[in-house]
């Protein structure tokens, strides 16, 4: 079983098409939140998402703040702005679905979740905040977004600290029997590692490991967009250096 791991979209069809052609063999689809928020394309993304097979699907903060239920004071200026756009785009259709979505899921012993826990939009940017995550998680494995920053975190020994590796790159995670992982795949529609190609993974459930990969993308299509439908123009500038 190969589920493609897909997070962060935020409204960006461009490179959600080109990771979904990437991942076409997939078995099943996990979406670890933020289908909408920053790009111009919402409900189009959000359509693509909702014929995935096999989705299992948690929210994000966008997703959340797009439908009224997550405060917009945690957002800064640009990302307000996008979301009181994208929230006068959505049908009803669309945002009854999103309102659906729960924060936090589970499959083969995997926890899905946008953030972190013990609270769910938290982020995990260090060794530090990930040990919160590890000792609220119930199982040995957990799967995250929200940073845009494609990375993992390891546990191989109770005594020892998480290590923090980057994946900005792509490669390979070997899910080792004694370890604890938390992985985040990074972001489909604005990456923040310095990379601007689209992120995304593929776990292979029986082998007992998680590739990255990077895919690039028509930029300059989703940018087009994003100012004709007057967003800020400091969110799709950044789509140009992965930042």
């Amino acid at each position: 079983m190969t589920y493609g791991l897909i997070s962060d979209i935020h409204g960006n069809l461009e490179a959600l098409d080109a990771v979904l052609t990437e991942l076409s063999d997939a078995d099943g689809f996990l979406c670890l939140g933020d289908i909408v928020g920053y790009g111009a394309d919402p409900g189009p993304c959000l359509t693509r998402v909702r014929e995935l097979s096999n989705l299992i699907c948690v929210a994000g903060n966008h997703d959340l703040a797009a439908v009224g239920s997550y405060d917009l004071g945690w957002f800064n200026p640009f990302a307000r702005a996008a979301i009181e756009w994208t929230t006068a785009q959505l049908t009803d259709e669309h945002a009854a679905y999103l309102r659906s979505l729960p924060t936090t899921a589970h499959i083969d012993s995997a926890l899905l979740v946008h953030g972190s826990l013990p609270n769910e939009m938290d982020y995990i940017t260090s060794a530090a905040e990930a040990r919160l995550c590890f000792d609220a998680m119930p199982g040995n494995l957990a799967f995250v977004g929200h940073t845009h920053v494609t990375e993992y975190y390891e546990v191989r020994s109770r005594s020892r600290g998480p290590r923090q590796i980057s994946l900005s790159s792509g490669g390979e995670v070997e899910l080792r029997d004694k370890g604890r992982y938390i992985v985040n795949p990074g972001a489909i529609g604005q990456p923040r590692d310095g990379n601007p190609a689209a992120s995304f993974g593929e776990w292979h459930v029986e082998a007992g490991t998680v590739t990255i990969r990077r895919v690039p993308y028509d930029i300059e299509a989703a940018q087009a967009k994003m100012r004709e439908a007057r967003l800020p123009e400091y969110l799709l500038e950044r789509l140009s250096v992965g930042r």
